[in-house]
């Protein structure tokens, strides 16, 4: 007989300079929850944040009267740095004109901290009303018609600046975008090309989008459709990519440059090093170009190609001819042709001497 997989709980965070009052909160709620809940407390904005760097909640709860910043300037902030983030404010002062500031400045709720066990009673039925109106589904509902490439490809055709945060179960990570390309990628100590194709390996697990902030460093600067398309096919070949729960690497190995990541393979005991790329558009003009030794020569090459492919087509009623590789000991060299774009890639392998 098949039994129920458990409930996931409700991720909770209350933010309240009063710590008796946090304390109280825990407790009661708690047992209201029946263990349904997961709480998180804060006395400040800046706990507050740190909170939320590190994890997901379904609702966060502000005291309106705090020091320092209180519960209004605190939710305005949220809605900058967590757009999205459903938001209560609770306060022992309910006056009318708060409640319009609260309310016109994103707050789902407003209610009144009554300390009795009616008082809580409410809250806690309407607390947990609004976490169960939260879509649980993010990356996880949703992978099966809509995968971590496909939110990329829209932010990037959209020329949008944000940074995709992503949890899965081998790791989490994020990915920045500024203007339509892709700049930065970080996973555990793993940054630019080899963490990016890490994470849109993951099989499952959520993501967030959030404001735009400048990473670090840029470690990315290829063009995001043949970032993009390489990913896929690493993830065909099945390809497999050291993830954050691996032993660290030393210090001076934690940045990888763009487009000059060693990919190791999952079962040749090989390093898979990028030499050369050339993107074309459908149209046949240059919209990127790297470490291309001759550039004529390979323009030339994916013309023939093209032209090859479309003959070939004629000769074989077996469909479109689009791709042509070239395998040897030393690496290997794709010229693939599609109708949108044109895409040149050479790389090296070199042994494993991890392996």
């Amino acid at each position: 007989m098949a039994t129920a997989a458990p409930r996931k709980q409700k991720q909770f965070l209350f933010v309240d300079d009063d710590t008796g009052f946090l304390n109280g909160i825990r407790q009661v709620f708690s047992e209201l929850s029946r263990g349904t809940w997961n709480i998180f407390t804060a006395e400040n904005h800046a706990q507050a944040l740190a909170i939320l760097q590190k994890n997901r909640m379904d609702v966060v709860v502000l005291d309106f009267d705090m020091p320092v910043m209180d519960g209004l300037q605190f939710l305005r902030l949220l809605g900058k740095t967590h757009p999205g983030q459903q938001v209560v404010i609770l306060t022992g002062r309910a006056t009318d004109e708060n409640r319009n500031a609260c309310l016109q400045s994103g707050a789902a709720l407003f209610l009144e901290k009554l300390i009795t066990p009616d008082g809580f009673a409410a809250a806690f039925a309407a607390l947990d009303a609004l976490a169960s109106a939260v879509p649980q589904e993010g990356f996880r509902g949703m992978m099966r018609r809509v995968g971590l490439q496909e939110v990329l490809q829209m932010e990037c055709l959209g020329r949008k600046s944000s940074i995709l945060e992503v949890f899965g179960e081998n790791g989490r990570g994020r990915i920045y975008i500024a203007d339509g390309s892709i700049i930065h990628a970080e996973s555990g100590s793993l940054q630019g090309e080899v963490a990016l194709y890490g994470l849109l390996g993951m099989r499952g697990g959520e993501f967030n989008l959030q404001p735009f902030a400048e990473p670090p460093t840029r470690s990315i600067s290829g063009h995001y459709e043949f970032l993009l398309m390489e990913a896929a096919r690493l993830n065909d070949e099945g390809t497999t990519f050291i993830s954050q729960r691996s032993a660290s690497p030393p210090a001076e190995s934690a940045t990888l440059p763009a487009a000059q990541a060693s990919l190791p393979a999952q079962s040749t005991g090989v390093n898979v090093r990028i030499d050369e790329i050339v993107l074309c558009s459908g149209a046949g003009e240059v919209l990127y170009d790297w470490e291309c030794r001759s550039l004529e020569r390979r323009l030339g090459l994916i013309a023939q190609v093209e032209q090859q492919a479309t003959q070939l087509s004629t000769l074989l009623p077996s469909g479109r001819f689009d791709r042509l590789e070239v395998t040897t000991p030393a690496g290997r060299v794709v010229c693939q042709v599609q109708p949108h774009i044109r895409l040149f890639v050479r790389s090296s392998v070199s042994p494993d001497l991890g392996s």
